[in-house]
């Protein structure tokens, strides 16, 4: 019997790791239920000497920073020390998970069921269930059809996410609660565009939207949250099937040039990366109510990863791994990401586009690990192996890419009189883009509803 933790200060994330991770069908090793492989048998042998049909990986702490780590690391019995690690696993042992190891075939299928999870209104297989209209404050049930003339306003959400999300940050603040009332009359519907993030690319979405919007001739604003920002790109620019009318889009922290947190190279450190996220939500009673999922997310990718490759894995491993994620490929700020490099060949000029961007700095002690895995020039000298980012950024997506339409002629930009900047002194990140009065006043303007 394995002897219960000291307190460590970590109960309340690790209840919260356990939790996200039964989602995808990953727990402790000792809850494992199928076959009859033993923890015990596990803790006198090294894991690659045992018959095991599981992937294991670990979450760790080092010196204040969590990290995961291939393998296992259990519990000690002993009262003189609380942890020890596995045979593969260093650093103080927060959390082991393990979970069944998915065959070439099931991937596919995973991410398919891992997308129903974090959007529940969308089925992979019929995208035409995901598009709901707003009705008195709430997304209605059933699916919708847009409107074939008029005003329509369409919520389009980004990665883990669904439009659900928009509704519980802005009614988080009295702007937002406003701006949620007054757009049901301002336009003749709000649509929200629910779609799978993970089992096909933005083209797959933007051909779905195409194909919603078929011969509708209403003039459309658009407000799209990070990836969210490719898919209505790809719609607009080159699946367009609308019979007339108007485009306007607003795009937040959106990736147009890519982001690092999807490049192969830098896979495990972003895993880390949102984990500490999580952890500095949790701590500050704020994890429950955030629109994505961290822990969830990560747990769930972990899984796919480690069934193929191992964390500790170099490319071009890990761009086979990677590639088998099409929604998060395609979002990969690599130099042979060609479905990147297609959209910003060009960008019609007859668009008419907004950006929302960040950069995110902070000193605050709840979010220190942030140094740990963004390196800018000579301001951070604690960076090392697990470096994000190289550039500014909102903690997901880098800043200068949410601004570029297309390389062709070279910085091919949002005009700066069209973007609204939230620089470190905001303290503004990824998720928390539509909690801001700066955020719902801009979009206002943007769409002349002031």
């Amino acid at each position: 019997m394995i002897a219960p933790r000291p307190k460590d200060g970590f109960d309340s994330l690790r209840q919260s790791l356990y939790a996200g991770a039964k989602q995808v069908e990953a727990y402790k090793p000792e809850d494992y239920s199928g076959g009859d492989l033993k923890i015990s048998k596990l803790r006198r042998e090294r894991p690659q000497a045992v018959e095991d049909p599981r992937v294991a990986f670990t979450l760790t702490e080092t010196d204040g920073v969590l990290h995961w780590e291939p393998g296992y690391g259990f519990a000690a019995p002993g009262r003189r020390r609380a942890f020890r690690a596995g045979p593969l696993v260093t650093g103080r042992v927060i959390a082991p998970v393990n979970a069944e190891r998915l065959g070439e075939s099931q991937v596919g299928a995973f991410l398919e069921h891992f997308d129903k999870q974090l959007t529940p209104n969308c089925d992979p297989r019929n995208p035409e269930s995901g598009l709901r209209q707003l009705s008195k404050g709430a997304w209605g049930g059933e699916p919708a059809r847009p409107r074939k003339s008029g005003r329509i306003l369409l919520f389009v959400h980004g990665t883990f996410s669904n439009v659900d999300a928009y509704l519980k940050e802005l009614q988080r603040i009295p702007a937002g609660r406003a701006f949620l009332q007054e757009i049901e009359a301002k336009y003749d519907q709000v649509l929200g565009f629910d779609h799978a993030t993970l089992s096909v690319s933005p083209v797959m979405n933007a051909l779905d939207l195409a194909r919603l919007f078929q011969d509708c001739q209403a003039d459309v604003d658009v407000i799209a949250h990070s990836r969210g920002g490719l898919v209505t790109r790809w719609w607009l620019e080159q699946f367009d099937s609308r019979g007339g009318g108007s485009a306007r889009t607003i795009l937040a922290g959106s990736p147009l040039d890519g982001t690092s947190l999807a490049a192969p190279d830098r896979l495990k450190g972003a895993l880390d990366l949102l984990t500490n996220v999580a952890h500095a939500l949790e701590t500050a009673g704020e994890l429950a109510s955030s629109t994505i999922p961290f822990l969830t997310v990560v747990t769930g990718l972990m899984r796919v990863i480690c069934s193929v490759t191992t964390l500790a894995a170099k490319t071009p491993v890990l761009d086979a791994a990677l590639a088998m994620i099409p929604g998060l490929a395609a979002q990969s700020q690599v130099a042979n990401n060609n479905e990147r490099f297609r959209l910003n060949q060009a960008c019609s000029r007859k668009l008419e586009y907004y950006a929302i961007r960040a950069n995110f700095q902070t000193d605050d002690p709840g979010w220190k690990f942030w140094r740990y895995f963004v390196e800018l020039g000579d301001r951070v000298k604690e960076a090392g192996a697990n470096v994000v980012f190289q550039s500014e950024n909102d903690l997901v997506v880098n800043t200068a890419s949410m601004a570029v339409l297309a390389r062709r002629p070279a910085d091919n930009l949002i005009a700066p009189d069209r973007i609204l900047d939230f620089d470190a002194k905001d303290k503004v990140y990824h998720t928390v883009y539509f909690r801001q009065e700066q955020t719902v006043k801009f979009i206002r303007e943007c769409f002349e509803m002031a």
